[in-house]
């Protein structure tokens, strides 16, 4: 990695914009939020749209605290599907959020894919300020943490999950880190879904290599994003990575650095993607791949300004 040699003036800058565009995602505010175990309704209206139009069951959703005692992060709320006591094991994902912002900016995600079938877990940093590095490692410990609650007997999801079917996802600065986290994890993880991501530590420039990575990768980006342009960013990242990893880039053609949190746009489309990767990802369902590959719908087609794939 090189860093830039930056001004103090410069770099001040740099955190201002990070910080004022997602702290803008502000969490909902007391009257408003959700009942203890429930959830916004937004991501469960989303579910419903995928599973008609992929023929996917739709699942109940509960959400649980778990009580966090690792050092790497602070906080975490896990949604899990209500399924049959016979049914096979779910697949997992761990979200970390991006510079600023808290879990209660991506509560849609939870709903959205636990309805689908997949167990989601979205922490919150120790400090929202936390840079590349710690939240790198929060992914980390992210993953060993769900293992346990898997085989906690107090825990909802005691045994309803497949430990070979985990994937990390991550906004901002935790999508970069998430894909350093995935060059660490390898074969433990199914997945990497960087969003949005912000390529390094702060105020360096993209000069790395991911040619090692062999977690399958999916980058979201947005060519209106200004605080991690996909030049220097997502898309930088997505060439570093060897073209022997499965790997699928989506490029919006609108939508601000807040694209993937709870008044982002386009989140529907942003969900179908993510759950077509996982699917074909964690349960090798080869069918998924033409939500890459295939042709695409006219109107899910002006909206993107970049689609590639090596599916």
């Amino acid at each position: 990695m090189k860093s830039f040699n930056l001004t103090s003036k410069l770099m001040f800058t740099l955190l201002t914009t990070l910080s004022f565009s997602l702290a803008a995602v502000a969490p909902a505010s007391a009257q408003d939020a959700d009942e203890p175990g429930r959830y916004r309704p937004q991501g469960r209206e989303i579910a419903r749209d995928i599973s008609r139009e992929f023929d996917e069951a739709l699942y109940e959703v509960r959400t649980y605290v778990p009580t966090v005692n690792v050092d790497e992060f602070a906080a975490a709320t896990i949604f899990y599907p209500l399924t049959l006591s016979f049914a096979p094991p779910s697949g997992a994902v761990v979200l970390v959020p991006g510079y600023t912002a808290t879990q209660a900016s991506y509560d849609w995600w939870g709903p959205a894919l636990a309805s689908l079938g997949v167990v989601v877990m979205i922490i919150d940093t120790n400090d929202p300020r936390d840079t590349f590095q710690p939240r790198k490692e929060a992914h980390i410990a992210a993953v060993e943490f769900l293992k346990t609650e898997i085989g906690n007997s107090a825990s909802p999801i005691n045994g309803k999950v497949d430990t070979n079917k985990f994937a990390i996802m991550g906004h901002s600065l935790g999508g970069g880190a998430a894909l350093a986290a995935a060059q660490e994890l390898g074969s433990e993880i199914k997945a990497v879904i960087p969003l949005m991501p912000y390529c390094c530590e702060l105020g360096q420039a993209f000069d790395g290599d991911y040619s090692g990575l062999t977690v399958p990768t999916l980058i979201f980006a947005s060519s209106e994003d200004t605080v991690a342009p996909p030049a220097g960013h997502a898309r930088a990242l997505y060439d570093s990575i060897a073209d022997s990893t499965n790997k699928a880039y989506v490029e919006f053609a609108e939508g601000t650095h807040n694209l993937p949190t709870n008044g982002g746009t386009e989140l529907a489309n942003q969900a179908r993607f993510t759950f077509a990767w996982l699917k074909l990802q964690m349960d090798g369902n080869a069918a998924y791949a033409a939500s890459f590959s295939g042709e695409l719908s006219a109107e899910l087609d002006a909206k993107l300004a970049v689609l590639d794939t090596n599916q």
